[in-house]
């Protein structure tokens, strides 16, 4: 009698331990089904955003960020974070990037338009105003991606989960 206990104590605990494996299997599966498709969504907004960057010219006006905002969760850098679009302080902090792109002043002097800067920049440092055309071309994309039927019904009961992907390329005059 003991022995056929065991035998069903041994096979309750394989079954309980096999539903664990299965699901920490699938659960990888999904995790990795939403890698990819966020790996995707990248590649195909960053060529977007790359051919309108390269198509773009000193005469467009781009949106720029100047700062950001946190979130409702109150803390700064996280996905919940809200951009502040301020031409101006964008154009101050450009600026300063390009007024440091260079040891010293002088080395502007070096610079031609046959040099291998974005002519954008050499524009830039010669006419110091043109900052407020410096900006970036911005891209976004959500895809809903289903959620497999075993894990909606032992981990969350949804239908599906959304994967957003959010990219912005410098406007650098035909190269980014």
């Amino acid at each position: 009698m003991k022995t056929s206990r065991k035998k069903g104590q041994a096979m309750i605990e394989f079954a309980a331990g096999l539903l664990v494996l299965l699901l920490l299997i699938i659960g990888f599966v999904h995790v990795s089904s939403l890698s990819l498709t966020s790996l995707g969504i990248h590649g195909e907004i960053r060529a977007e955003a790359g051919l309108a960057a390269m198509l773009s010219s000193m005469t467009d006006t781009p949106e720029a960020i100047s700062d950001w905002k946190s979130g409702t969760d109150e803390l700064r850098f996280t996905a919940d974070d809200e951009m502040e679009k301020n031409q101006p302080a964008a154009a101050a902090v450009i600026g300063q990037v390009v007024s440091h792109s260079v040891k010293q002043e002088a080395d502007w002097g070096l610079v031609s338009e046959k040099s291998r800067l974005p002519f954008s920049m050499i524009q830039l440092q010669q006419s110091p105003n043109l900052v407020i055309l410096m900006g970036a071309t911005h891209e976004e994309r959500t895809k809903r991606v289903p959620v497999d039927p075993f894990i909606r019904d032992f981990i969350y009961n949804k239908e599906d989960v959304a994967v957003k992907e959010e990219i912005w390329i410098p406007l650098m005059g035909g190269l980014y």
